[in-house]
């Protein structure tokens, strides 16, 4: 009976990790208009409702849900939008979707594409996951480039000049 309840509680622990995603990413897709950039990012949703809950001081929910001013505050923390002069860039959410396991989530940094350069320094779930890898890719003014980050890389230029910067 013994071994029968350690293969039972074996058996739970792999069916649990069966459903876990093995691969840790976020994809973030930077554009500009006149108004400003808008960046648009898809995170596994388990992931990202766990890091805002911590991030906010409270339990992940059993859910993954996310409340809208706390993912504001994690994303603008972790990605960390500045002008190539240092200068804090305010994001605003403009959307926040369910798709399946995934949040698809859009912000908007209002100011001046040609004349206002974009750095980021994207380390969302980096805190969750050591493996965490970043997808950013630019797409504008008819230019586009990939940047990847990782934990702990430093931020980058991706809007310099209103084309995207060389990665």
């Amino acid at each position: 009976m013994k071994r029968l309840a350690a293969v039972l509680v074996m058996s739970v622990g792999v069916a649990t990790t069966a459903h876990a995603h093995a691969i840790h990413t976020t994809h973030t897709t930077v554009t500009a208009d006149a108004k400003g950039y808008m960046l648009t990012v898809r995170a596994f949703a388990d992931d990202l409702s766990a890091s805002v809950a911590r991030f906010s001081g409270r339990t992940p929910p059993a859910d993954s849900s996310v409340r809208v001013p706390e993912l504001v505050a994690y994303a603008t923390a972790r990605l960390g939008p500045t002008s190539a002069a240092g200068v804090r860039l305010a994001l605003q959410s403009c959307g926040v979707k369910r798709v399946q396991d995934a949040y698809v989530l859009c912000f908007r940094i209002a100011t001046t594409p040609r004349t206002v350069p974009l750095r980021l320094g994207n380390q969302m779930l980096a805190e969750l996951h050591a493996d965490q890898v970043n997808i950013v890719q630019c797409d504008v003014a008819g230019s586009r480039r990939t940047n990847l980050f990782t934990r702990g890389r430093a931020a980058k230029d991706i809007v310099e000049r209103g084309v995207c910067a060389a990665s």
